[in-house]
């Protein structure tokens, strides 16, 4: 089941710009892995959508799909995997 989001979270990343950390549901959990990681850029002709996303798994097991919004900032929980 997906559980669709969409609500401003915080992040910490590395040197490199890998995610580290995420802050979710009122506590910090690391980022054990990132699974996959996409670019889109969208509507252009119209109000673009230029986003990052990040697919990745936290240290207590939960698939997150996070983006970042390139033209605006800040980073955003998207959906929730089980």
């Amino acid at each position: 089941m997906t559980e669709l989001l969409c609500r401003p979270i915080s992040v910490r990343t590395g040197d490199d710009g890998s995610l580290t950390a995420v802050r979710a549901w009122g506590r910090w959990s690391s980022v054990v892995r990132t699974t996959n990681r996409w670019v889109v850029e969208t509507d252009w002709w119209r109000v673009p959508v230029r986003r990052e996303y990040r697919r990745c798994i936290t240290d207590g097991g939960e698939c997150l799909e996070l983006y970042c919004d390139l033209d605006g900032g800040g980073w955003w929980l998207g959906r929730r995997h089980d």
